[in-house]
């Protein structure tokens, strides 16, 4: 007599593929990171890739958060059309560990009354660089690949260059206040200061 045996066979579907990449290095995110598309929480492959596998058809948000940098949330429709991979950028909040010789400008935004504004967008105006403001106010601009022709040479030491001065024009801005530019100087390789006051509207 042959006893015949029934194996049950399980299947997988990949739903959604996410690559996590850091603005400051361009490369994939390691440490803790995690991911949620509704419910669903996602596995990492060895590739550095975040999967989810077998989420059923419908629209989600998907929701990224990382230590030292800012969460991020994005709405998706699955299935997906053609590649089922999404690449995510997250910026880093002043927390983040630059390295040494990192050229940054570090400062925190307040209202006129000393407190301090969370979720306004500070940026360097005509260079593509912006970020936020955590709830205490603070930001962190940063500078990543500087050739030649972004920097002025001033009394020996090189600053980031605008048009042919080493000032740079740095704006921020928040639904609820009026914007403000403020100016500064960043030396190549190092940390500029800068505080901003901004007023509320109608104020």
């Amino acid at each position: 007599m042959i006893e015949s045996i029934l194996m049950e066979q399980h299947s997988t579907r990949l739903s959604l593929a996410v690559s996590v990449v850091d603005d400051y290095t361009d490369r994939h995110l390691t440490g803790n990171v995690e991911l949620a598309l509704g419910e669903k929480r996602a596995m990492v492959n060895p590739g550095g890739y975040y999967l989810f596998l077998d989420v059923a058809d419908g629209d989600y948000t998907l929701k990224v958060q990382a230590d030292n940098y800012y969460s991020q949330e994005q709405d998706v429709a699955l299935p997906l059309s053609g590649d089922p991979v999404v690449e995510l950028t997250l910026k880093p909040t002043p927390a983040y560990p630059f390295p040494r010789g990192a050229t940054l400008i570090r400062g925190i935004v307040r209202d006129t009354e000393g407190k301090p504004v969370p979720g306004a967008t500070v940026k360097v105006v005509g260079k593509g660089i912006e970020n936020k403001t955590t709830e205490e106010g603070e930001f962190v601009l940063y500078f990543k690949n500087l050739t030649e022709e972004d920097i002025i040479k001033i009394g020996g030491k090189r600053y980031v260059r605008r048009n042919n001065s080493r000032r740079l024009m740095v704006r921020a801005s928040h639904p609820d206040y009026r914007s403000k530019t403020e100016s500064t100087e960043v030396e190549e390789g190092r940390t500029a200061s800068l505080n901003i006051e901004i007023r509320k509207k109608g104020g």
